[in-house]
């Protein structure tokens, strides 16, 4: 039971870090501390190392993956 209860704890810490830094880098962005164009290239190399780790790791590059895909529509809209 105190396993299952830590197990959700630590799951639920996962996504608030995940979410909060997705607003992190987004800001990044938004402020022009970084470029659409340096962030993906960023996202790339990051989905790129972590996709070839342990399960862990290949779960970590499909959640920066979705932030790529994000970064890349932004920058298909800022261009049209």
């Amino acid at each position: 039971m105190a396993e299952d209860n830590f197990e959700v704890e630590t799951e639920g810490s996962a996504i608030a870090a995940f979410t909060l830094a997705q607003f992190a880098f987004w800001g990044l962005i938004e402020s022009g501390v970084i470029s659409t164009e340096k962030a993906a290239d960023m996202l790339e190399q990051g989905v790129t190392a972590l996709s070839k780790g342990d399960l862990a790791n290949r779960k970590a590059s499909q959640m920066l993956q979705t932030i790529l895909d994000m970064v890349q529509r932004n920058q298909r809209s800022s261009v049209n």
